[in-house]
């Protein structure tokens, strides 16, 4: 059986394998045991080879402080969390090449922003594998691509180019916060 958890507080997405028998068991005792708060995830399960089909959310009334459960059900073409972390990378893409536009400086058929001193870091997958990576540069061309250039925290001095796609959905605000200032 898997559990994929959506942290909406670290803007994470795990996926755990567990045994099979977990699905006759209470997942969210499991989770709550592994040290998930259930106030900040959402979590779907389903068997190893089937695609989720209960969406489980959780959250606090602010009118009340009482907490609240939903659990929706049905198609993969209803909901998808796949779907709800695109939604955020694309939104925090077009406010980075809003952000510069403003701020950044004018070149070539674009605009560009290089950090200097302490750089934003940002989780991504490099080279096929989730790491830290310190972004030294970024630039959005007119047709709005654009050019991440990067140097893997812990292994520093091979500057190279990162895919944006690749910088896990929520990290790019740490980029968006560093520039202008």
């Amino acid at each position: 059986m898997k559990i994929i958890v959506m942290d909406s507080a670290n803007v994470r997405i795990e996926v755990l394998n567990v045994p099979d028998h977990m699905i006759e068991e209470d997942i969210e005792q499991f989770l709550a045991e592994h040290d998930y708060s259930l106030n900040n995830i959402s979590w779907m399960a389903a068997p190893i080879d089937f695609v989720p089909v209960q969406f489980h959310e959780y959250g606090i009334c602010h009118s009340d402080g009482e907490e609240l459960h939903f659990v929706r059900q049905g198609k993969l073409k209803d909901f998808s969390i796949y779907d709800s972390v695109q939604e955020v990378k694309h939104r925090e893409q077009e406010e980075l090449a809003e952000k510069l536009r403003l701020r950044g400086e004018k070149v070539d058929d674009g605009y560009e922003w290089h950090f200097e001193g302490e750089c934003p870091i940002v989780a991504a997958y490099d080279y096929d594998e989730p790491c830290d990576v310190v972004i030294l540069s970024v630039r959005v061309d007119k047709d709005g691509y654009f050019t991440i250039i990067g140097d893997e925290k812990n292994d520093r001095g091979n500057e190279h180019e990162i895919d944006i796609d690749e910088i896990f959905a929520g990290h790019l605000d740490f980029i968006i916060s560093e520039i202008g200032k």
